[in-house]
């Protein structure tokens, strides 16, 4: 009979205490966001009555879990908490900032207990099931807020990583309104009043898309360079306010400084001279300058059919067609001089006329002509890309 009332006694206490807490309940969420205010930045970031209304909601949760001497969060639980977390991402809170409120909050709520169960005359026994039984579904349960809010930041961040790639192609493209082009770029911390080369970018092979990124020029922590990327066609694509220094083994093609309303134009140029720089078997990045008339060669194929039927067609197939070939090279490389041409292809004098007549033979052209010369460089240039 004694163990019966002494139980019955303690759910009395149990009971007076958790009612007290529910009278109370006002009280406690006005300390919670005191604290909150005192010791962190939340509440700054969040509104007043949102703060309110989500710790109220926390703090009942706490205590009619403890009541009901449970700790797993139940279906409507795990919805609301997931919820809660969600929203303090979608606020800008970060984690580690949602869930140091989240411990404050805790901390108040135990404190409180505490003080409200002595005053109360309930058992130090009884102030421990209590508490312990508050503190285990609060772990659950900031962990159900945790993952709601990581799933928020993902699905944040896609959804801005995808803005950012469609700001991009659109100035790439040049399909930004102008009415639009100064706000957006500023929204994406871009100076609408700056110059910007375009750039379009393959990945070597072992090369990571981050690094080569990196090398390029974007995601610069110093904000000296500024510039935004994105995959187009498989290529990394964008503009900086610089143009790229070196970039080890990746390959880029580099366009002409624009205004932000003309980037289309660089990109177009940046286009053309990547085909080029991969045409040639090139390494690093290049613009339409320093490649020069490879870029004629490499992208029209309509003169390279013509020059190709005209100077290379003839040649016989194999090892001849070849030696011919470096031949010719080697005299154009030498200004046309046979005496510094055989020098460099340790034969004899005689041996480059021979070539050179037997070139002109085949060809039928005459290498004293500008024109032939013009042609034959070009047919030179042609047979050394990968077309």
């Amino acid at each position: 009979m004694g163990d019966s009332r002494e139980v019955r006694q303690l759910i009395r206490d149990r009971n007076v205490l958790i009612e007290s807490l529910f009278a109370e309940q006002d009280t406690l969420v006005e300390r919670v966001r005191a604290a909150l205010g005192v010791e962190h930045s939340v509440n700054r970031r969040v509104r007043s009555d949102e703060l309110h209304n989500d710790m109220a909601r926390d703090v009942v949760r706490i205590l009619s879990a403890a009541r009901g001497g449970r700790a797993v969060v139940n279906g409507d639980d795990v919805a609301d908490l997931a919820i809660a977390g969600e929203a303090w991402a979608r606020q800008g809170v970060p984690v580690d900032e949602m869930l140091r409120a989240w411990q404050i909050g805790v901390e108040v709520v135990v404190g409180h207990v505490r003080d409200l169960g002595r005053r109360l005359g309930v058992e130090d026994a009884d102030l421990l099931e209590f508490v312990s039984s508050a503190l285990a579904w609060s772990d659950i349960a900031v962990v159900t807020a945790a993952k709601g809010h990581r799933t928020a930041e993902i699905a944040l961040a896609i959804a801005e990583e995808e803005r950012r790639a469609g700001f991009v192609r659109g100035v790439l493209f040049g399909t930004v309104p102008a009415s639009d082009l100064r706000v957006t770029a500023e929204a994406h911390g871009i100076d609408p009043t700056r110059e910007y080369v375009a750039i379009r970018a393959r990945l070597a092979d072992g090369v990571n898309q981050r690094k080569l990124e990196q090398q390029l020029g974007f995601h610069d922590s110093s904000q000296r360079r500024q510039g935004l990327c994105a995959l187009v066609d498989g290529a990394i694509a964008g503009f900086l306010s610089e143009p790229p220094s070196t970039i080890g083994d990746g390959l880029a093609g580099v366009g002409a400084p624009r205004p932000l309303k003309y980037v289309a134009e660089s990109y177009r140029q940046a286009t053309r001279a990547l085909m080029t720089v991969q045409a040639c078997g090139l390494h690093g990045a290049h613009d339409l300058e320093s490649l020069g008339l490879r870029a004629a060669v490499a992208m029209d194929s309509d003169v390279s059919d013509i020059i190709r039927a005209r100077y290379l067609d003839p040649l016989s197939p194999g090892d001849s067609a070849r030696e011919l070939i470096a031949t010719v090279r080697a005299y154009l490389a030498c200004d046309m001089h046979v005496e510094r041409t055989a020098t460099r292809l340790f034969v004899h004098q005689n041996t480059v006329r021979y070539r050179l007549a037997r070139f002109e033979e085949l060809t039928g052209a005459s290498l004293r002509e500008t024109q032939v010369i013009v042609e034959v460089w070009w047919a030179i240039a042609l047979s050394e890309m990968s077309l």
